[in-house]
C-alpha cells in the first residue's frame, strides 16, 4: 500500500502504526470472528527445531536503524534482531520484557526499572545497565517517538548494573505505552552501549541485539538473512502480542525485498516464497484456491479518515463538519476503497478495538455512520453555507483515495453542497495540501495507536493537516493536559471519554471505517502469528503439509 506524506507525517507524530497483525488477544469484530479459520494455518505437528524459510517484503527499507524514522520496512526485520525495554501485549497495553519490573515513585516523577539478569547480547555480552542508558539516551536524541518525550525526561540514571531510573520533570502519564510503541521504529529496542557510541547519531550497520536472529547478511534494497542467534537468552510467559516467551525455532529466515505484488503471489504458488506481505484483497480467491498455500486475514490494519480543512470556510464551522459527519455513508465508502466486505468493518466511533483499555462502545453514538440525510441538511442551513465549492484533493495513482473521492462527492452532492474531485500526481497534491488549498481529503491511518495521549499532536490546536483552531480545539487541548497527569487507569479513562465526546462534538476530521490486511502463507509454515507486523519466532515448518 503506498504511504503518502500526510500518513508519514501522522506516523511520525503518533509516536505510536503500522502494519497489522494477524493474532492479538483483544476481542475482534463479529465479522472477523467468522473467518477465523483463515487467520492462520492448521497446526498438524508439535513445534520443533531447524529448517529455513523465504518471505517476501513489498519494499525495502532505507537501512536497517530504527533510530532513522519509522519505515515499517526496517522494524519488521529488526523485530527479530532487536528486543524493547518494554514491549505491547495483546491488550495495547505496555509490559516489561527486557525490563524485569517498574516501579513508579509516589509523586508519578521516577520510574525505577530493574532489568533481566543474564540477558546476553549476540556477541556473548551480558546487557547491564550502561546499555540500558544508552540505548534510552540515543533514543532521546534521535528517534521520531523520543522526541516527543525528550522535553519530559530530567535524567537517566544508573542505579547499578541491574537498575536504571527515568526522572521526568513533569507526569507525564503515557511515557511507557510510548516506549513500548509497536508502530514501526518508534520502541526504545536495547544496543550494545559500546556499539552506540561507535556510531554516534550515524547509521547503525553493526546489528547486534539480544533477539532471537542475528543479521546473516544485508544486501541494501535486495534482503535481508537472519539466522538463528545460538546465545539467545529468552523472556518467559505466554505469548501476547509482542510479549511472552519468542522461540527460535527456524535455523534462517531469508526476507526479499519484492515490491511487485504479482511477482510475490507468483512466487508463493511456485515454492519460491513461503510468505508474502501484504497483498491486495482482489488476491484473495487466488490465495484460496491454489493448492498449498492459503490467505490469511489479518484483524489489525488501519482506520480511513476524512481529513477536513478547518482553517477556512466552509468547515472552519463545526455545524458543517458536522454535516459532513451526518452525510456520509461509510459503508458504500468501505466499499469503493476496499471492496469485499470480508476486508472491512463499521462498528462505532471509538479510535481502539474491542478488548484495549480505551475502547468506547458509546464513542460517537449520536455522530458515526448515522446517514442521516435530512439532519445534514438542516446543519448545512444553519452553518450560513453560500454554495462555495468544496474541494475534494487526493493522489490520483492512488485508487483507495480517488475512488473514494468520486463516492464521497456525490454524498455530499445529495445535500446540497457544491463539490469538485480534484486529483493530481502525489507531489502536487501533497503541496496542495501544505499550502492549505483543500477543504477534503481522504487518509489511512494505523490502527495500532498505543496510547491516546497520541492523538494530541492532530486533534488540538493547529493539529495535523486540519488547521483546526478555536474555542472547541482549546477546550480539547486542555482535555490532553488533564490526560498525560491522571496516572490512574480508571480516571484517565473518564478522561478518555471527554476526549471521544468532544471530538465527535468538533469533528475535526472523521473516522470512516476499520479494514484488515491480508498476507499469504505456504502450509508447510506453523505457529506463524503477527502483532503489528508478522514475525518468525515460534514458527517452524512441517515439510509433510505439502
Amino acid at each position: 500500500m503506498k504511504r503518502r506524506k500526510y500518513t508519514l507525517l501522522f506516523m511520525l507524530l503518533l509516536a505510536a502504526f503500522t502494519i497489522a497483525g494477524c493474532k492479538s488477544n483483544s476481542e475482534q469484530p463479529e465479522k472477523a470472528k467468522s473467518v477465523a479459520a483463515e487467520q492462520a494455518p492448521a497446526v498438524s505437528n508439535a513445534p520443533h527445531s531447524g529448517g529455513e524459510i523465504t518471505i517476501a517484503l513489498q519494499k525495502a527499507p532505507d537501512n536497517l536503524d530504527t533510530d532513522f524514522g519509522t519505515q515499517w520496512e526496517a522494524t519488521q526485520v529488526m523485530n527479530h534482531v532487536y528486543e524493547g525495554l518494554f514491549e505491547t501485549d495483546g491488550n495495547g497495553q505496555p509490559q516489561p520484557y527486557l525490563a524485569e519490573s517498574c516501579t513508579l515513585s509516589s509523586d508519578s516523577k521516577q520510574y525505577e526499572i530493574k532489568l533481566r539478569k543474564g540477558v546476553k547480547f549476540s556477541d556473548q555480552h551480558e546487557m547491564k545497565a550502561e546499555d540500558v542508558k544508552a540505548s534510552i539516551d540515543r533514543w532521546l536524541r534521535m528517534n521520531q517517538a523520543g522526541h516527543i518525550v525528550k522535553d519530559k525526561v530530567k535524567s537517566v540514571d544508573i542505579i547499578n548494573d541491574y537498575e536504571i531510573r527515568i526522572t521526568l520533570n513533569q507526569i507525564y502519564a503515557p511515557i511507557l505505552s510510548i516506549m513500548a510503541s509497536q508502530v514501526s521504529g518508534q520502541r526504545v529496542y536495547v544496543r550494545e552501549k559500546k556499539i552506540l557510541d561507535k556510531f554516534g547519531e550515524n547509521i547503525i550497520t553493526d546489528y547486534v541485539g539480544t533477539g532471537p536472529y542475528i543479521i546473516g547478511e544485508y544486501v541494501p534494497g535486495q534482503k535481508a538473512v537472519l539466522v538463528k542467534n545460538v546465545n539467545y537468552t529468552p523472556a518467559k510467559g505466554k505469548l501476547s502480542g509482542l510479549t511472552g516467551q519468542r522461540n527460535p525455532y527456524l535455523d534462517k529466515i531469508t526476507m526479499d525485498f519484492v515490491p511487485e505484488e504479482s511477482v510475490r503471489v507468483a512466487g508463493l504458488q511456485s515454492g519460491q516464497y513461503d510468505f508474502i506481505d501484504e497483498v491486495s484483497t482482489d488476491q484473495y480467491a487466488t490465495l484460496s484456491d491454489y493448492p498449498g498455500i492459503k490467505p490469511i486475514i489479518c484483524n489489525d490494519g488501519t482506520i480511513s479518515v476524512i481529513a477536513i480543512n478547518s482553517a477556512k470556510p466552509p468547515f472552519d464551522n463545526k455545524r458543517m463538519r458536522q454535516a459532513l459527519a451526518c452525510a456520509i455513508d461509510d459503508k458504500e465508502l468501505a466499499q469503493a476503497q476496499i471492496g469485499n466486505e470480508k476486508f472491512w468493518s463499521v462498528e462505532d466511533g471509538s479510535w481502539f478495538k474491542k478488548g484495549n483499555i480505551w475502547y468506547d462502545p458509546n464513542a460517537g453514538k449520536e455522530m458515526y455512520n448515522v446517514h442521516d440525510l435530512a439532519r445534514a441538511k438542516k446543519l448545512v442551513q444553519e452553518s450560513g453555507y453560500s454554495g462555495e465549492t468544496i474541494s475534494i484533493i487526493g493522489d490520483k495513482s492512488n485508487m483507495y483515495e480517488s475512488n473514494a473521492a468520486l463516492v464521497l462527492q456525490n454524498q455530499l452532492k445529495a445535500i446540497g453542497l457544491n463539490v469538485s474531485v480534484d486529483l493530481y500526481d502525489e507531489a502536487t497534491a501533497y503541496d496542495y495540501e501544505t499550502s492549505g488549498k483543500w477543504n477534503i481529503r481522504i487518509a489511512r491511518w494505523s490502527d495500532m495507536t498505543p496510547d491516546p495521549q497520541n492523538f494530541q499532536p492532530w486533534t488540538g490546536t493547529n493539529g495535523w493537516i486540519t488547521g483546526w483552531d478555536d474555542k472547541g480545539s482549546h477546550e480539547m487541548d486542555a482535555i490532553f493536559e488533564r490526560m498525560a497527569v491522571a496516572t490512574d487507569q480508571k480516571a484517565r479513562y473518564e478522561i478518555v471519554k471527554e476526549f471521544y465526546a468532544k471530538f465527535w462534538e468538533e469533528v475535526p476530521y472523521i473516522k470512516s471505517f476499520n479494514d484488515v490486511r491480508l498476507y499469504g502463507i505456504n502450509e508447510r509454515v506453523k505457529g506463524f502469528q503477527a502483532y503489528g507486523q508478522p514475525f518468525f519466532w515460534n514458527a517452524w515448518v512441517d515439510d509433510s503439509a505439502n
